[in-house]
């Protein structure tokens, strides 16, 4: 608890609205840390939106809509699990490249990334958009969404349509946040993100006080927030940094096939971790019966709530690539430790509230019935510290070669722990073996390989 208030403090006595001198190492390790601070905090103000938004969206939605227009509402926003694989794995390589230049100091090379990233994406959107609305008028949308009332049915068709061409406006404009995040400017992003949802919640309000029906209220919640991502594009990289604007005349295919070698790594990881994510429910109703699903994800949702780490450890992704880019090593590493021990820390706190009143908790907010017997509650308390030490790891390794030999590892870790899955399930008859199966391949086949590969290998970015 010393270390964790310590890091805490250390964090804080950075927090200031002057840049520190970037020409020394001293001082650049001095700004990662006040940029740090600010994403850390401007994060917690666009998650608390973004929980604003949840609670509304139920509060004045069930009741407004009805069961099943409800439930179509959130079948369609439910889309985005799937849509997040849209971009091919682009979001994360701009990233990574963004920081590698930015560490560079190289504003040439920055600039074809972000101008041929965003030539990508609009490709990527333009493709997407055809065979959308090449089949749209050939698809019974209320099939699809399984609803029977004459409303929901009238509605299920504009409301997908409404959504979907929404996302394919919002591809090209994050191309703004990521570069902004690469260049550990993470902080605007969040802003502007807070702002969307801010408006995004006012704008949900007024739809049901006046009775819009589903495909408005889609349009409240995610076309608001890509008004304010188009008002952060125009600004950025007209008013901020004009100097990396996306121009037709810097297009270059070796950037383009090295945007595309890095986002195929990174969609292999995502596919990897959606497998291990959604095999749990799956494997458990084919064992032991759908009733037996409920009470894991409760437990699992309440672990996700108190993964409080995840806010420290997604900034620092671009402050490695940046210092690794300029030789500092030392930095990298010491800060990789840094970032362990804290994460270690929340988790273990995480982990214990889970482990001494994760029973009281589920029979308070879900009943008797969804309590989790132990060996469950003890399987998730051990996650939320494997949770902080994976991600951890994953974004250092985020980061130039080591990115092929993540994407590796992470496979066979992904593969291994599915299997696991199946095996500890039937064995035990008991959903705990999903979790125990994630526990144990990941920590042995991704977090030991990963802390050697961090540790004992000199890093080289192409």
């Amino acid at each position: 608890m010393n270390i964790f208030v310590f890091r805490i403090l250390s964090i804080l006595t950075h927090l200031r609205l002057v840049p520190y001198d970037n020409k020394t190492e001293q001082g650049r390790a001095n700004e990662r840390l006040r940029l740090l601070g600010w994403a850390v905090i401007t994060s917690g103000l666009s998650k608390s939106a973004s929980l604003l938004i949840v609670i509304a969206s139920v509060r004045w939605g069930v009741d407004y809509l009805g069961a099943e227009r409800y439930g179509l509402w959130m079948t369609i926003t439910s889309l985005v699990a799937l849509l997040s694989f849209a971009d091919f794995g682009m979001s994360n390589s701009l990233v990574s490249l963004i920081s590698e230049a930015a560490g560079r100091d190289d504003v040439e090379t920055m600039k074809k990334i972000v101008s041929n990233g965003l030539f990508i994406m609009i490709f990527i959107a333009l493709t997407l958009a055809i065979i959308f609305y090449g089949t749209y008028f050939f698809i019974d949308w209320s099939e699809v969404t399984n609803v029977s009332e004459p409303t929901a049915i009238l509605e299920s068709g504009p409301a997908v349509a409404v959504y979907v061409t929404i996302f394919l406006i919002s591809l090209p404009l994050s191309v703004v946040q990521r570069v902004q995040i690469g260049l550990q400017e993470t902080w605007r992003s969040n802003l502007w993100t807070f702002a969307g949802q801010i408006l995004a919640l006012v704008s949900l309000k007024v739809i049901v006080e006046f009775g819009g029906g589903v495909p408005y209220l889609v349009l409240a919640v995610a076309g608001v927030p890509v008004l304010t991502s188009l008002v952060n594009y125009l600004y950025f990289f007209l008013r901020h940094r004009p100097e990396i604007k996306p121009r037709w005349m810097d297009r270059d295919f070796k950037i383009v096939r090295k945007i595309g070698h890095l986002s195929l790594l990174f969609l292999l990881m995502q596919l990897m971790a959606v497998m291990g994510n959604t095999t749990d429910n799956i494997v458990i109703a084919q064992f032991l019966g759908a009733a037996a699903v409920s009470p894991f994800s409760i437990i699992q949702k309440l672990t996700m709530m108190l993964g409080l780490a995840q806010l420290f450890i997604s900034p620092m992704w671009p402050a490695f690539g940046e210092s690794m880019a300029r030789g500092e090593h030392s930095w990298a590493k010491k800060a990789l430790t840094k970032i362990l021990v804290f994460s270690i820390t929340l988790g273990i706190f995480s982990g214990l509230i889970i482990l001494i009143f994760g029973a009281d908790i589920i029979k308070n907010w879900a009943g008797d019935s969804m309590v989790p017997n132990q060996r469950l509650i003890l399987g998730f308390a051990l996650y939320s510290v494997l949770m902080g030490v994976g991600g951890s790891l994953s974004i250092f390794l985020n980061n130039g070669d080591f990115l092929r030999r993540q994407a590796l590892i992470f496979i066979i870790a992904s593969v291994i722990s599915v299997v696991l899955k199946f095996l500890l399930v039937a064995h035990w008859h008991e959903a705990s073996g999903a979790i125990w199966g994630t526990i144990i391949g990941y920590s042995f086949f991704f977090v030991i390989p990963a802390i050697f590969i961090a540790y004992s290998t000199k890093q080289h970015l192409n």
